[in-house]
């Protein structure tokens, strides 16, 4: 098998070169007791392809269908007993795979089938342990282990807690994990023994595991340590079945408990080194057939058969909530094929018959940008922080502000330098006149910082915008070209507007030059105590920089001017200081406000009014389903039937749960 493909498990028989997943014609009783042949794969694996191969599968297609976001794996069935319990051969006659005889497990070996859901992919069998990988062939499964083991553990008897993988990628074999754990010692002494105590709750505290604990039938079941383990990890016993091995030996006593206990127990006979599977199944079947004390026993709680089935059940049972968890999400999305289906977009003819669907987007729209641009509200966009408007908004005008206060404040250089190069160079000029040719260049600067801005806003909310228009008309393809041209019209003449007002306002602000503002007056005042500073500075930092009116400037250079000039230059810059604070604070504020107002505006009043225009003016022709959605449409009539058959996979196995009671 090492290289090639595992054949489907119906079609398996069982001879020398075929033991990893048998198939063979096997004896075993019917209602009318009678012997009967029939073909059947391996135990575990025929359980699992008889009642959790369909729930996979469904499971599998729902992930690629999106339905559900992870799949269900099926719970570990963890092996435990006591040493020489008959824990290999259980293995063995449930999966089929051959694993060493006549040594103990001393270190955790983890059977992981593992299932492809491509048919012609070819199947791998590799041991895998500290962090190696080694191909195996199946003849050799045995003797890898053993020597996989001793590398592990060291020779002798010592155990370790290393775990060895075997794993089976195959086509036809479950998505099935099994752990054999090292036998539990009779007697409490030495290190070994209470390391595999710590090896066996490692592996079976998770209630995610299902704990399979084989029992000799020749045990004292009183001081059986695997009992005792199982029933502290698992007080209730729901993941927990017992099984008795070597039954051709049972006492009255094993007979007694499985009969008084009922269905977490179940009877098996042992396979035996060199018997083929068909040779073991015809052995088993006849001893419960024919034994005195076995004869008696309800069929449901003896043979290899009986405890692989109840080993699935269980299963089962572990994800049945997940199961419920399934069935919901399936219910969720019938519900929204359903409404797709209902609101999928048929060919328009008519102006007419495009006109609803055009007003059901922009109503729906409306809404959905108001709540976001003006309300503040993203309900439907928690996560996404790109639509989140009121946050990017104050955040450009922030950096808006920063840019306008940094257009007169900074860089300032050699101090006064700008008032007194126009003082000196024009002596027509007064004060006055100086102090409005100066205010015009620090204004005229702010129309590039206030372009910059503008433009980015207005990107912004056009990208806003345009998402939630497009979200909205899904349904109706053919009608997003003309939706988004329509958008772009409007947001580019309220930008357009919105520039003006702004300019407008920069404009008059360059006319004026004197305010009786009292904030203006107030910060004027404080900025001229810093008069007498300018001169000492000038005798105490001479060429290094030093703090003025909240920068650093350097004053060495006005040691050359007169001091009627300086004092002349000064008090126009700290006029000039403080109007253009107050026209900055000013600017914001009708940005901020004019913005919000053409914003609610451009929602409210304009979006519809260029949207039908725009349907108009586009004709008929354009609206015409697209191929694609034609193809989308197809693809959702078909999702619906898949859909419930999918959900009633699901429920028949969990029914099957409710009809055996586990």
């Amino acid at each position: 098998m090492g290289g090639g493909n595992i054949p489907p498990a119906e079609n398996m028989i069982n001879n020398e070169g075929d033991k990893l997943f048998p198939s063979e014609k096997t004896v075993v009783v019917d209602d009318d007791d009678k012997l009967v042949d029939t073909f059947r794969p391996a135990p575990l694996l025929s359980s699992c392809n008889d009642m959790i191969r369909p729930l996979s599968d469904a499971v599998h297609t729902l992930l690629c269908m999106n339905v559900i976001k992870e799949g269900i794996p099926l719970p570990t069935i963890v092996v435990i007993g006591d040493k020489s319990s008959g824990k290999t051969s259980v293995i063995e006659s449930l999966t089929g795979i051959s694993l060493p005889r006549g040594v103990s497990t001393r270190v955790p070996l983890i059977i992981k089938l593992q299932r492809h859901y491509d048919p012609s992919s070819v199947s791998q069998l590799r041991l895998e342990y500290k962090g190696k990988s080694i191909p195996v062939n199946e003849d050799r499964i045995p003797e890898e282990i053993s020597l996989a083991t001793d590398k592990i553990a060291g020779n002798g008897n010592d155990v370790s807690d290393v775990s060895l993988t075997l794993v089976v990628n195959n086509s036809c074999v479950p998505d099935l994990t099994i752990v054999d754990l090292p036998g539990i010692p009779a007697y409490e002494s030495g290190n070994i023994y209470k390391r595999i105590l710590d090896i066996t709750e490692k592996y079976i505290k998770s209630e995610e595991s299902l704990i399979l604990n084989v029992l000799s039938a020749t045990s004292d079941f009183l001081t059986c340590e695997s009992i005792k383990m199982s029933n502290k990890y698992d007080k209730t016993g729901e993941r927990t079945l017992h099984v008795f091995t070597k039954s051709d030996k049972a006492s009255e006593d094993m007979v007694a408990i499985v009969t008084n206990t009922g269905p977490d127990y179940v009877c098996v006979r042992n396979n035996f080194e060199g018997e083929t599977y068909k040779e073991a199944q015809t052995k088993e079947a006849n001893l419960f057939k024919t034994h005195q004390l076995l004869s008696n026993l309800d069929k449901s709680i003896v043979g290899i058969h009986a405890l692989a089935q109840k080993l699935v059940l269980m299963q089962l049972t572990i994800i049945s909530e997940r199961l419920h968890e399934t069935v919901r999400k399936i219910d969720e999305d019938l519900k929204m094929c359903v409404v797709k289906q209902n609101k999928s977009q048929q060919p328009f003819t008519t102006i007419s018959e495009a006109m609803p669907a055009i007003l059901e987007i922009i109503k729906v729209s409306q809404k959905s940008i108001y709540k976001i641009v003006v309300s503040r509200e993203y309900d439907n966009y928690l996560d996404d922080t790109q639509m989140h408007c009121h946050t990017h908004l104050v955040e450009m005008l922030n950096d808006f502000s920063k840019q306008l206060k940094s257009n007169h404040l900074n860089g300032y250089g050699n101090f006064l330098s700008d008032e007194i190069q126009l003082i000196e160079g024009s002596k027509t000029l007064c004060p006055e006149q100086v102090f409005s040719l100066l205010l015009q260049r620090k204004i005229d600067k702010i129309y590039g910082i206030t372009d910059s801005f503008v433009s980015r806003v207005w990107d912004y909310i056009e990208s806003v915008i345009l998402k939630v228009l497009v979200s909205h008309a899904q349904n109706y393809p053919q009608l997003i070209p003309s939706v988004k041209k329509a958008a772009k019209s409007v947001i580019a003449n309220t930008k357009e507007l919105f520039k003006e007002k702004v300019l407008e306002f920069i404009e008059m602000k360059k006319m004026e030059g004197y305010t009786c503002d009292p904030r203006v007056i107030s910060s004027l005042n404080t900025l001229k105590e810093s008069h007498d500073y300018v001169f000492k500075a000038m005798l105490l930092y001479g060429d290094q920089e030093t703090k003025l009116l909240d920068v650093w400037v350097r004053v060495g250079h006005l040691k050359s001017y007169p001091k009627s000039v300086v004092s002349e230059a000064f008090d126009i810059k700290v006029r000039m200081v403080a109007l253009l604070e107050m026209v900055v604070h000013m600017f914001i504020g009708f940005v901020e406000s004019h913005l919000q107002l053409m914003l609610h505006g451009m929602v409210e009043n304009e979006m519809e009014a260029k949207l039908v225009n725009e349907l108009r003016s586009d004709g008929v022709n354009r609206y015409k389903p697209l191929p694609l959605m034609t193809t989308k449409r197809w693809k959702l009539k078909n999702r619906i039937p898949l859909l419930e058959k999918f959900k009633k996979v699901v429920e028949e196995a969990m029914d099957e749960i409710s009809i055996h009671g586990y």
